[in-house]
């Protein structure tokens, strides 16, 4: 076969020539190694998961702005209780929001797994049930505004 076959194992320390001119070759070519750190052990980051913070993390403000506004215009109507519990969710959700877009960017990015375990947790453990419950509650009055936004972010999560 013709041709230069860029997973062929290049040996850094070795002087050879083939070595210099498959390096040189791969570098005009722009063919790189980026899938190891300056270390040499392989990086290892979820780029599905790493998508799905990007989006989350534009889509947040959004998720944000309209669940406030939504908020904002039911709360005299709703029950008293619920004038309490629901802007305590919202407050609860807004700030784990943070947490754990924070949380996820380190640990997949930098490797890090305390992080990446934070994020995980505060995901399934706290973010899930208070966004289903934001969802779900059929005791509260629920836009659909509010609904779409919360379906949404349901999906990212």
């Amino acid at each position: 076969s013709s041709g230069i076959n860029a997973e062929w194992p290049l040996r850094p320390g070795s002087e050879s020539r083939d070595y210099n001119i498959i390096k040189s070759v791969q570098s005009r070519l722009g063919i790189n190694r980026s899938s190891r750190n300056f270390l040499g052990s392989e990086i290892i980051s979820s780029l599905p998961l790493q998508m799905s913070l990007f989006y989350n993390a534009y889509f947040s403000p959004l998720w944000f702005t309209a669940t406030l506004t939504s908020l904002l215009l039911k709360h005299s109507e709703l029950p008293e209780y619920y004038q309490f519990v629901t802007p305590t969710v919202f407050c609860m959700m807004s700030m784990l929001e943070a947490i754990r877009l924070y949380c996820g960017y380190l640990g997949n990015l930098q490797e890090r797994v305390p992080e990446l375990a934070a994020f995980w947790m505060v995901t399934l453990v706290l973010q899930l049930p208070l966004c289903l419950y934001s969802l779900l509650n059929t005791g509260s009055i629920v836009p659909p505004l509010e609904v779409s936004v919360q379906g949404i972010l349901l999906g990212f999560l």
